[in-house]
């Protein structure tokens, strides 16, 4: 009576545990159907995901499982060990005896056998569990491309336990399915050349790639759907496992595993198992692929922003901008050599207080205030300020001028300033040189003389300098005998008249004149500008001028012709301006050199020229002379060398 009892109490003990393994069971599985439709998504350390909680909970279950099925085994044993051994003083019970087909005990050895093999399933299922979950760990654990590829395609070979694998990706421009990444069991790397001649069944992955479907075959030699393909009949492919990736509904590419020696290497819990993973490695390939392209953009918005920077710096404008914040945001070498101040003192200040520093005659707070609050878009253009700034070159007045435009995007909104600064302060200083130059040689040189001193004022020395120049005096004679015979306004147009054929001499060959003494003149050469060969200049001048107003004589009447003379000579003299500051002045020259063309203009014969020796010995072998012979002049102890001019070649 007593092994019956026994007997019936295990008997209900087991079925109720087995009861409470069936419900585990079926809560695993459940969990396990969740999961496997739900893995979708990336599995990343970001708890807040909810594919992510979805796996935790999952994995959680069958943890809690595993516990409970260690229980109910201890339960069971606990249970069989009191039917086995009972307490003294009682009767033990022979279960053997009663060991029949329907008994307690032949139940119980079917419950042991089912509940085995569940917890077998459940370590299984844990097992794979606990992989997917490493894998979306290690594969969301970097964002760069290459890297995330070899992930993949290591971590699918690992897990199916292929020989070899391929990850084909959609190339997004031409469409066409490329091999990006092969890989072995050993994680090296297969050059993508070795299968450009079709080593891997080409045509499987790109049906799996069009039909958006996953492809399994145990024999691949024996499969009907795949003898077609000469690649696995070709190189021997055994099994072979493909399935798509597929992300945001579109499919960019296949994980393709295979082996050319084992048959029946996959079965359709691999298969399961590949598409789970896929589902996590399309979305990982995917946030690479974006962050690659995000990476380009960024290095081409870095580019973009180096040539901005670049061209910001080598303008002559000071350019200096602003954030909606009115922050400094660019500040190029021109303003800081402008404003002098250096770029430290401005990037990343207000300009407010960047610019504080500056004299309030700048203006440039007051500017770009103005700019932000009274004008919506555009640019306003502030004429040109004259102030000084703390710095310049001999704390001079500078002269600039603002162009300051407030900056909106389409709607309107105030996205900041921009302020171009003109230093005009150079270009004022070379129009005053331009009218100073104009002022003093206008009138006494050719205007194209006084255009190349404008284009070089460096060549202009208005200060005086000592150097050798040739000197060309002439003077026109018989005034006295006009002024009797002729009214005062007819003598001064005649007179004029003969001063301008002969200053049309000079300015052909590029001469200064520098005095009107008179009826007579004064002419230079090799200055303000250097002319090396000033003494032939000069001497064709002389010549130009003779053979010139002889041609007038010859168009006048008698009694209204005057007679001239001339003297050439070479030698130091100080050239400059000379006369009262922002009163009169004249550029001309003065010394001995000068002294001694006038002494030979008052010794000259009438309608003759008179060159000095210095002259003659830079041009002899260019003119024409009389003999030489010896000339006393005022002033100077020994007598002057000088001949008669009678021509040119």
């Amino acid at each position: 009576m007593i092994s019956a009892d026994l007997s019936g109490k295990a008997g209900d003990e087991l079925r109720a545990i087995s009861e409470r393994v069936i419900r585990i069971s079926r809560l695993i599985h459940e969990s396990s159907e969740r999961l496997s439709i739900a893995v979708e998504g990336t599995f990343a350390s970001d708890g807040g995901d909810p594919r992510v909680r979805l796996l935790s909970d999952a994995l959680n279950v069958s943890r809690n499982a595993d516990l409970e099925l260690g229980r109910i085994y201890q339960a069971m044993q606990r249970t069989v060990n009191a039917a086995q051994n009972p307490v003294p003083g009682q009767d033990r019970p022979s279960l053997a005896s009663h060991q029949t087909p329907s008994s307690p005990n032949n139940g119980f050895e079917h419950e042991r056998e089912a509940m085995v093999t569940s917890i077998f399933n459940l370590e299984q299922q844990r097992d794979e569990l606990e992989t997917l979950s490493e894998i979306a760990r290690t594969l969301n654990s970097t964002l760069e491309f290459d890297e995330v590829l070899s992930l993949v395609m290591d971590r699918v070979i690992q897990f199916v336990k292929a020989e070899r694998g391929v990850l084909m990706l959609v190339n997004t421009s031409s469409g066409a399915s490329e091999v990006t990444v092969a890989r072995d069991k050993n994680a090296n790397t297969i050059p993508v050349s070795a299968f450009s001649t079709a080593q891997i069944s080409r045509n499987t992955i790109k049906k799996v790639i069009d039909s958006r479907q996953p492809l399994l075959t145990d024999d691949a030699q024996l499969d009907e759907g795949l003898k077609d393909n000469q690649s696995i009949l070709v190189y021997g492919i055994r099994s072979i496992m493909c399935a798509p990736l597929i992300v945001r509904n579109s499919c960019i590419g296949a994980v393709y595993v295979d082996s050319r020696y084992n048959t029946r290497l996959f079965n359709k819990k691999h298969l399961e198992l590949l598409l789970a993973f896929c589902n996590q490695a399309a979305i990982a390939i995917d946030n690479a692929r974006l962050f690659a392209d995000l990476n380009r953009a960024i290095r081409t918005v870095r580019e973009d922003k180096q040539y901005m920077d670049n061209i910001f710096g080598s303008i002559a404008n000071g350019v200096v901008t602003t954030n909606s914040a009115g922050v400094i945001t660019t500040f190029n070498a021109a303003a800081s050599i402008i404003l002098r101040l250096h770029p430290n003192m401005a990037l990343g200040k207000h300009y407010r207080e960047a610019f504080k520093i500056l004299p309030s005659r700048v203006g440039i707070i007051d500017a770009l205030y103005n700019a932000q609050a009274q004008h919506e878009h555009g640019t306003l253009i502030k004429q040109a300020i004259d102030c000084k700034i703390p710095g310049r070159e001999r704390d001079d007045i500078v002269s600039l001028n603002y162009y300051v435009s407030s900056l909106r995007d389409v709607q309107g909104t105030h996205i900041g300033m921009a302020l171009v600064i003109d230093d005009q302060t150079e270009l004022k200083r070379s129009e005053a040189r331009a009218r100073q130059v104009r002022g003093i040689f206008e009138r006494y040189v050719h205007p194209s003389v006084v255009e190349q001193l404008i284009r070089d004022p460096m060549a202009l020395n208005l200060g005086g300098e000592t150097k050798e120049i040739s000197v060309v005096f002439a003077d026109i004679r018989g005034y006295t005998r006009l002024s009797e015979n002729m009214r005062p306004e007819e003598v001064m147009h005649l007179i004029n008249r003969y001063l301008k054929t002969m200053c049309d001499a000079i300015w052909e060959e590029s001469g200064t004149l520098t005095a009107f003494q008179g009826d007579a003149l004064m002419a230079i050469f090799n200055a303000p500008l250097a002319q090396p060969d000033h003494a032939l200049r000069a001497v064709r001048a002389a010549w130009k001028m003779r053979m010139a107003v002889l041609a007038y004589h010859r168009s006048q009447p008698q009694e209204v012709q005057v007679s001239f003379g001339i003297g050439v000579n070479t030698g130091l003299a100080t050239v400059g301006n000379v006369g009262a500051q922002e009163r009169l002045q004249n550029y001309t020259a003065i010394g001995d050199a000068v002294n001694v063309a006038s002494r030979l203009q008052n010794n000259v014969s009438d309608n003759d020229i008179l060159i000095n020796d210095t002259t003659f010995l830079q041009v002899q072998n260019k003119v024409h002379t009389g003999k030489p012979y010896a000339l006393s002049v005022k002033n100077k102890s020994t007598p002057l060398t000088v001949r008669y001019l009678l021509g040119l070649p």
